[in-house]
């Protein structure tokens, strides 16, 4: 009891620090919702971390722990001896900042869901799960003047969204325009898979994923002189593809000591093309009727490819001993064969994506002495440098991740609730681009319990 009143704590704490922000948004920010990097293509990467690595910001593919599921390799569901299951939720804040304009705000999600199930204990595993693969999540205001042509009926403006105005005819004087672009969505993956221990020490894992594509732009146009009609459209781009994921992961023990092991993991998810599906309709009063109407029933580029990049992730793991490990990651990402056909220039900015970390964590509760309160705790130290998957205007959209974790395990089971604080900088002011602070929190909670589901098999 006392333990779940300290999980509580620390959890109201974190919605009193991040909840507030949307009310510290300035009047007119350029980024208001997620990042304003998010806005590109189909989205920006999210990096699904497993719960007893999301303290040091890294994948966990080479790193297993027996009472926590292992969301990044399926080479490791093969080893389980019981059934596990995790649900992870983050709250993230943003501090973002142009050459002319500062926003803050927050967002809230559930970053994955996972259950394990052993078919044969320790030896074959079935997981099914749910992670977003890429997120976007922004708001973006685009402001500037134009000055209407005089004498001409029925010119057209490009407003800088896809659409043109109908320009009447009224004196050559300047008219301000706003355009307000709210974005929402990302690519969503299913996934079933299966894990097998070939060896001793070495297991393999194969995940089929569903791919999910749903993205939604509300826009709207606002204009200094009454003469334009304010106009408000949503552009709506769907689809869905199948996908493919395996692991590998290996062991091996003794190597400067008695108690000492080296563990390596690897999986790599295979590029999927997505053919979408882009609708862009807005509302009209016709006959005192609200009617929805949709804008592109004539375009030819309602049809579109989306093809998600190749990743290879990779990583080693050295424990000292059963309380004390090290950990070394790189993940690499194919974004130059990556496709957004509905909008070449922004597939323009995709370059190939390198990330690297290291992290080091402490298990003082699997000592045979602990000592003290403090020694019920599990702690965890990282750092990470992101290339970033986009260059623009001839900057790489870099990042790097300081992260710390805090994990309380059962008195009674293996279960636990790991807690992890992030602190990220990305992006710079250089060129009119954005540079964010952000400010994140992860806590997962973790079941590990015999009897939360029987094997069939003993």
């Amino acid at each position: 009891m006392y333990r779940k009143k300290i999980t509580l704590t620390l959890f109201a704490l974190l919605i009193t620090i991040f909840g507030p922000a949307k009310i510290l948004a300035q009047e007119t920010p350029k980024v208001s919702f997620g990042s304003f990097y998010s806005s590109f293509g189909f989205g920006a990467p999210v990096d699904i971390t497993s719960p007893n690595t999301s303290g040091i910001g890294l994948s966990g593919v080479s790193t297993y722990l027996g009472y926590s599921p292992n969301i990044s390799n399926p080479g490791q569901w093969g080893l389980l001896g019981f059934t596990q299951g995790t649900i992870s939720a983050g709250l993230l804040r943003y501090d973002a900042a142009d050459n002319f304009a500062t926003a803050t705000n927050s967002q809230f999600s559930i970053d994955q869901f996972q259950i394990v199930v052993p078919v044969v204990r320790n030896r074959m595993g079935v997981s099914v799960a749910f992670t977003p693969m890429y997120r976007s999540d922004f708001r973006q205001r685009d402001e500037g003047s134009f000055n209407p042509l005089p004498d001409v009926s029925a010119n057209r403006f490009d407003t800088g969204t896809g659409f043109n105005v109908d320009i009447p005819e009224f004196e050559n004087e300047s008219v301000d325009f706003l355009v307000s672009t709210v974005g929402s969505g990302g690519v969503n993956r299913f996934e079933a898979g299966l894990g097998f221990r070939v060896f001793d020490n070495v297991s393999i894992g194969y995940g089929m994923t569903v791919n999910l594509l749903t993205l939604n732009n509300n826009v709207i146009s606002d204009f200094s002189d009454q003469q334009f009609r304010v106009t408000q459209y949503n552009r709506s781009t769907d689809g869905s593809s199948i996908g493919h994921r395996f692991g590998i992961y290996a062991y091996k023990g003794q190597l400067f000591g008695s108690s000492d092991q080296l563990s390596f993991g690897a999986t790599v998810t295979l590029p999927t093309t997505i053919i979408a599906d882009r609708a862009i309709s807005t509302f009209r009063i016709i006959n005192n009727q609200r009617v929805l109407l949709r804008l592109d029933q004539d375009e030819t580029d309602r049809d579109g490819t989306i093809k998600l990049p190749l990743e290879f992730n990779t990583g080693l793991t050295y424990n000292f001993n059963s309380t004390t490990n090290v950990v070394a990651e790189l993940m690499l990402q194919r974004w130059e064969d990556a496709e957004y056909s509905f909008n070449a220039n922004q597939q323009g900015y995709f370059k190939n994506r390198v990330k690297t970390g290291i992290g080091f964590q402490h298990h003082p509760y699997r000592s045979d002495s602990q000592g003290g309160f403090f020694s019920n705790f599990k702690y965890s130290l990282g750092v990470s440098y992101d290339t970033g998957h986009l260059n623009i205007h001839g900057h790489d959209i870099e990042t790097i991740f300081f992260n710390a974790g805090l994990g309380l395990m059962s008195w009674r089971s293996s279960s636990s609730v790991d807690l992890s604080f992030h602190y990220g900088i990305r992006g710079t002011q250089s060129s009119n681009l954005v540079k964010e602070n952000i400010w994140g929190a992860t806590l997962s909670l973790n079941l590990a319990e015999f009897m939360f589901v029987r094997q069939r098999f003993q």
